[in-house]
């Protein structure tokens, strides 16, 4: 099973998203574009799992969940990787309590490298997908056109998600959801 771990988004950012897609379907980007009801914000990607070791995933989550407080962030603004200048999956990105944010992921990635389970080892970029470009844009005129309202918001849960890859793109199943601790550490 293709496997990856997720944090929560509110609708009201699921909403931000499709305006933002629509001004980009409007200034004329072409892309494949991620459903708005279906985006998250991924910690860690670990590809193929065994269905036996979801139950291990779940410990490491709940026990890295344990030790963090829900987390504030909001939107910054439009970019791409690699680049805008050379884009060819567009994006959001996210600020906000980015310590606190790294500390869950690189808790996540401890727990997954002591119980021996494989995961995709890329840094970090906390990002929300927009879509994917069919071919390489320069994208560096977008930051005038377009501006993203700062929407905060707090997430406070972590999801195991199954995504199945169709040609009608991704149907994601969630195996197991973990609240992040609810008392704020001060």
């Amino acid at each position: 099973m293709r496997i990856f771990i997720a944090l929560e988004l509110p609708e009201k950012i699921k909403k931000e998203i499709s305006k933002t897609q629509n001004q980009l379907k409007t200034v004329g980007i072409k892309a494949r574009w991620v459903k708005p009801e279906i985006t998250h914000l991924t910690l860690v990607f670990l590809g193929e799992i065994a269905p036996n070791k979801v139950g291990e995933i779940a410990k490491i989550l709940k026990e890295a969940s344990s030790q963090i407080s829900p987390i504030n962030l909001w939107l910054e603004k439009i970019d791409a990787f690699p680049s805008l200048a050379k884009a060819k999956i567009i994006y959001l990105s996210l600020k906000g309590e980015m310590g606190k944010l790294n500390a869950l992921v690189l808790k996540i990635q401890k727990g997954l490298k002591k119980q021996k389970i494989a995961f995709d080892q890329k840094p970090f970029v906390p990002h929300l997908t927009l879509g994917r470009l069919k071919k390489l844009q320069n994208l560096t005129w977008l930051l005038s056109k377009i501006k993203i309202p700062r929407r905060h918001f707090f997430t406070n849960k972590l999801f195991l998600i199954q995504s199945t890859l169709t040609s009608q793109g991704p149907i994601y199943k969630t195996l197991k959801e973990i609240s992040l601790a609810l008392v704020s550490k001060k």
